[in-house]
């Protein structure tokens, strides 16, 4: 089988370069690098974490097998929150709490199956 690949992003993608010519490339802004994103799993229980320096902020995400049960927005409005959910007979809870002068977030990931228990699972990260 043979086949000839575009050569140019725009044959590739079908996307118009023109859209934005007042942006000049090399204008990002040093803010990017200010949010970073983690995980953390439990056996088939992740919880997904976006930090966020400036402004001091977090935003996690609890899967249970791949699917998404809950979410929180913590910051310095609303610096704790506690969320969970359960998928079939698993279930687990996230606590957090933001630390604002501390440029830090506390989180504990709880989760609790049939016949085997429960395992409690604590952290810190940096925004």
């Amino acid at each position: 089988m043979c086949f000839v690949l575009p050569t140019t992003t725009e044959q590739r993608t079908g996307m118009n370069r023109e859209l934005l010519t007042h942006i000049r490339a090399d204008q990002l802004d040093g803010s990017i690098f200010d949010a970073s994103c983690h995980a953390v799993t439990v056996g088939p229980v992740t919880v997904e974490f976006r930090t966020s320096a400036e402004p001091p902020s977090s935003t996690a995400e609890l899967y249970i097998s791949r699917q998404l049960v809950g979410g929180c927005t913590v910051n310095a409005a609303h610096p704790s929150g506690k969320f969970g959910g359960s998928v079939g007979k698993l279930k687990a809870e996230v606590d957090l709490t933001l630390d604002v002068p501390g440029g830090k977030l506390d989180y504990k990931l709880t989760v609790c199956a049939p016949i085997i228990g429960g395992t409690s699972k604590s952290g810190t990260l940096g925004l």
